[in-house]
């Protein structure tokens, strides 16, 4: 099979491009040395960066004082991605939005109350994103169900079951999708400010609901054929989830205990992280004394307790958004769209 030039040259400019953007400002010399290109090579692609926007000229830099070089920067507001969790809090609908320029950092927030989450509820918090950004290029889901094909399968919102979610946003707005699993996204934000681990599971007990899980192996959200994996309400442990006594540690440590210990036996994970609002030391504690043998002990995980689901889902799905658009799924939001 030939070679394709126009693919080796787009190639070429996106691992141009993003290493630029490890190092945010960084001279030709560098490049090449990092990308194994040639100086000219790397010199050409930064010029039609420049043009497009993509990377701006910086200060002449000279390292030993000899002739100076031109130092580029990476543009990190030429696009923004846009990230909208929907979650119960405190007994509230919320939908939390926030937008992440090209290094993941946030730029803009915003949160709503809903009577009922649907899909218009959705609508607002976007319309109102890009008028603030239109260079939005491109927007991630945080749902508390599952997912599949675009479609919406289980939801805790049985007003968006059945939906054509993707397709309904994508037609509506023009822009690329992409729909996840809130505790997915919360255990991927979370691998994301810890040290590289193998694996990573996230559970999250709402209370209102059944528990569910996010796993991640090697750097990969770990969905299953049919996106059901972590559905923990499906897990046949005799734990009834919904009137077990969040109050009583023994009862609930025991509980959890074996829980992970299901865990430890299929993913064996080298992280567990537990989301809630009622990790007492007691609780702590129960679930420590309670695993079940001495065998499950020595491959128990470590286990992070966290209160803040939302700055971990919302982490998840910038930096899902940032990675998808690197490879290159993208869209122009065009201004004139009538639905805005």
């Amino acid at each position: 099979m030939g070679i394709n030039m126009l693919d080796m040259k787009e190639s070429n400019s996106q691992t141009v491009l993003w290493s630029l953007c490890s190092y945010k400002t960084s001279t030709i010399k560098q490049l090449a040395l990092t990308t194994g290109l040639s100086f000219v090579t790397v010199g050409n692609i930064l010029n039609g960066f420049v043009e497009s926007g993509e990377v701006t000229l910086g200060k002449m830099y000279s390292a030993t004082g000899g002739r100076p070089s031109q130092a580029y920067s990476f543009n990190a507001e030429f696009a923004h991605v846009l990230g909208l969790s929907a979650r119960v809090r405190k007994g509230k609908n919320i939908i939390s939005a926030c937008i992440g320029n090209l290094y993941g950092e946030r730029v803009w927030d915003a949160e709503e109350p809903f009577d009922t989450i649907q899909l218009s509820s959705f609508d607002q918090m976007i319309n109102e994103a890009l008028r603030n950004y239109s260079t939005i290029s491109l927007v991630a889901f945080s749902l508390p169900g599952v997912e599949r094909n675009g479609v919406i399968l289980e939801n805790d919102f049985t007003t968006l079951k059945g939906t054509s979610f993707t397709e309904y946003f994508q037609k509506k707005y023009e822009l690329p999708v992409i729909v996840e699993n809130d505790v997915n996204a919360a255990a991927f934000g979370f691998s994301q400010h810890t040290e590289k681990v193998s694996s990573i599971v996230g559970i999250y007990f709402p209370r209102t609901f059944g528990p569910g899980a996010g796993v991640v192996i090697d750097g990969n959200i770990h969905k299953g054929v049919t996106g059901y994996a972590g559905e923990i309400n499906l897990l046949p442990i005799g734990v009834d989830w919904r009137t077990i006594n969040y109050d009583d540690p023994k009862e609930l440590g025991a509980a959890i205990s074996k829980l992970i210990s299901i865990f430890c036996g299929t993913i064996n994970p080298e992280y567990v992280v537990l989301y809630g609002d009622f990790f007492s030391e007691a609780l702590k504690e129960a679930i420590e004394q309670a695993i079940p043998s001495e065998r499950l002990r020595k491959i128990f995980p470590v286990v992070n307790y966290e209160s803040d689901l939302d700055t971990d889902i919302l982490h998840g799905l910038i930096a899902q958004a940032i990675a998808a658009y690197q490879s290159g799924l993208r869209g122009n939001y065009r201004q004139d769209n009538e639905n805005i």
